[in-house]
C-alpha cells in the first residue's frame, strides 16, 4: 500500500520535474533576449558610453554592470516577460529614456544623417583633392607659358643673370652660411 502511494506521488511529481528544465531554459532565453536588447541601448548612468548589457565602467559596485544598467536590464526583462517583441521592448525603453538611449542612431529619419555624413565627407574630400591637384597640374604650364610670352616680346621685363651676378650671389651665400 505504501509502495503504491509512493509510485502515485512520483507520477504526480514527474511532470513538474520534467517542466523545471524547460522553465529554467525559458527564463534563460528571456534573460538572453534582455541582454540582446540591452546591447542596442546606451547605459544611462552618465559615467560611460557603453551598452546597458555591457556597462563595466569604473565606479560600478563590482566587476559587472552598474546599478543603472542592472535596472535597465530588469525593465527590459519585464517587457519581455509581458510577451512584447524585441522591437516593442526597445521602443518602450526609448519612450522612457528618450532617443539618446540609442547606442547607435536608427537607420531611418534624422538618424539616417549620422550614417550618411561620413560618406558625404569622404566624397567631398575626394572631390576637393581632385580639384586642387588639377589646379596644381595646370599651374606650372601657366607659369612657363607666361615666361615664354614675356621673353617673346611681352610687356613684362625679364632679368638676365650674368656670370658676375651669379658669382656675387654664391659668394654672399657662402659668407652668410659660414660660422
Amino acid at each position: 500500500m505504501q509502495n503504491r502511494k509512493a509510485k502515485i506521488g512520483l507520477l504526480a511529481l514527474l511532470p513538474l520535474l520534467l517542466m523545471a528544465p524547460v522553465a529554467q531554459r525559458l527564463l534563460a532565453d528571456q534573460n538572453d533576449r534582455a541582454h540582446k536588447i540591452g546591447d542596442k541601448l546606451k547605459c544611462m548612468c552618465g559615467g560611460c558610453d557603453q551598452s546597458a548589457a555591457k556597462c563595466y565602467h569604473v565606479g560600478g559596485t563590482y566587476s559587472g554592470p552598474c546599478d543603472t544598467a542592472k535596472s535597465m536590464l530588469k525593465e527590459i526583462d519585464a517587457h519581455v516577460a509581458q510577451g512584447k517583441s524585441d522591437e516593442q521592448a526597445l521602443q518602450a525603453m526609448i519612450t522612457e529614456y528618450g532617443p539618446l538611449a540609442y547606442l547607435e542612431p536608427p537607420k531611418s529619419g534624422f538618424g539616417l544623417v549620422a550614417w550618411l555624413m561620413p560618406i558625404l565627407y569622404l566624397l567631398g574630400g575626394t572631390g576637393l583633392v581632385i580639384v586642387i591637384m588639377k589646379r596644381w597640374r595646370k599651374r606650372p604650364a601657366a607659369i612657363a607659358g607666361a615666361a615664354m610670352a614675356a621673353g617673346a616680346g611681352g610687356s613684362q621685363a625679364t632679368v638676365n643673370v650674368t656670370p658676375e651676378l651669379l658669382a656675387r650671389a654664391r659668394d654672399l651665400a657662402r659668407r652668410e652660411t659660414e660660422d
